[in-house]
């Protein structure tokens, strides 16, 4: 039954790819995936190569949350902002900390696409699970960082996915409280291993009758830039993983995987050996062109829009001080345009904590005053939602 289901998937998948449309700039991008680039990230992040990081040679020899893996999320940092990013640093609690950085659509800015793949680690290495997937993401940064777009895309790295999906979930709650407008995930998770070289790959759509548009456009992309791989969906697909965090909130989103219910699973997962040399790279060259030209596709190059009108930013600046809180605490609001505007401040559970304001303001800055004596000390998110655009603003409570 299973079998038959999977050919009828792939015979709409094909009928689903013919509807794209070619575009020349997306090809340039699958053809800029560099397979040297993506060897030097992989050792880097998987402990085999010495890097820089905060001024200092090291190596990132594990990513194991829970001996701290905080020297793996600042190099990810470091090389993002090193491409032109500005990052965040989301702590959500008191070890976990997700990563990531936004490049602001042209055309539909609050409306997003997020790349993603989760760093942490179960032990030494892992090169496959996860180090690969997070050189992807890193990757379509490097690639993406001087081409304009018609969404915004988010290149995001995910903590402790190993302990429960921990930062994918408290991201993708939030994202739902605020009504962020996230139209689209593809996850990358272990992308590295072809025991057997027959190419295929996983595309891990949430169950449904009706086919995945998400998981269809990344079948459409392999064919049409003819990228030499056999998509398979999966309807089911697997749960576990950080894309899980997104369907739990009703969010667009699909796993890229190697063979994880097929019969080529890597012998090596979860253990010391799961390293470079043992995996496929021409393959990993290939995935990571699908995956990130699926994201280009998705994404939309534009090639109508000035750097000068990029200059228009967000409708909404915040700002808090001071920062970290001990009581009385100013929070600077600033918008370019009169709208509506709606604050509160979130508890690290995701719970609203404080109601600052709701109504409709005037362009301009305006400052509102709040006292955090009565919270408990720890990470707190500042939400405010204005009608053109959302920003959110770390406090931390001492």
């Amino acid at each position: 039954m299973k079998r038959v289901y999977l050919v009828f998937a792939i015979l709409l998948s094909s009928l689903f790819s013919f509807s794209q449309t070619y575009n020349s700039d997306v090809e340039d991008i699958i053809n800029d995936v560099s397979l040297d680039s993506l060897t030097f990230y992989l050792r880097n992040l998987s402990g085999e190569d010495s890097v820089v990081v905060n001024g200092q040679a090291t190596i990132i020899d594990h990513r194991v949350s829970n001996w701290g893996n905080d020297l793996a999320a600042e190099y990810i940092d470091e090389t993002l902002r090193g491409l032109g990013y500005e990052t965040t640093i989301q702590d959500y609690d008191v070890k976990g900390k997700n990563v990531y950085a936004i490049k602001d659509g042209t055309l539909y800015p609050q409306q997003f696409y997020i790349i993603c793949a989760h760093y942490d680690a179960v032990t030494f290495y892992g090169a496959d699970d996860n180090a690969s997937g997070c050189t992807a993401v890193l990757e379509a940064a490097r690639i993406f960082k001087d081409i304009l777009f018609e969404y915004s895309v988010i290149f995001a790295f995910w903590d402790e996915e190993e302990l429960g999906l921990l930062g994918s979930e408290y991201y993708a709650d939030v994202a739902n409280i605020i009504n962020q407008d996230i139209i689209g995930v593809i996850n990358m998770d272990m992308i590295t291993w072809d025991g057997n070289e027959d190419s295929e790959f996983e595309i891990h759509t949430k169950q449904s009758s009706s086919p995945d548009f998400l998981a269809n456009h990344v079948v459409g992309v392999t064919s049409l830039y003819n990228i030499p791989l056999n998509p398979r969906i999966e309807n089911p697909g697997t749960s576990a993983s950080d894309h899980a965090s997104f369907w739990s909130n009703d969010f667009d989103a699909v796993c890229i995987s190697e063979e994880y219910f097929g019969n080529d699973f890597n012998p090596y997962y979860h253990t010391v050996n799961d390293r470079i040399s043992n995996l496929n790279m021409p393959y990993f060259h290939n995935m990571a062109k699908v995956t990130i030209g699926s994201l280009a596709s998705l994404a939309a190059p534009d090639n109508t829009t000035s750097v000068e009108e990029l200059l228009v930013k967000n409708n909404i600046e915040l700002n808090c001080f001071p920062n970290p809180s001990t009581g009385k605490t100013t929070l600077s609001v600033k918008l370019k345009d009169e709208s509506s505007l709606n604050i509160h401040i979130l508890n690290s559970m995701v719970q609203k904590e404080i109601h600052i304001c709701n109504d409709y303001r005037l362009q301009g800055k305006k400052n509102f005053e709040f006292n955090t004596n009565k919270l408990n000390p720890g990470i707190y998110l500042i939400v405010a939602n204005s009608s053109h655009g959302n920003d959110t603003f770390k406090l931390l409570v001492q």
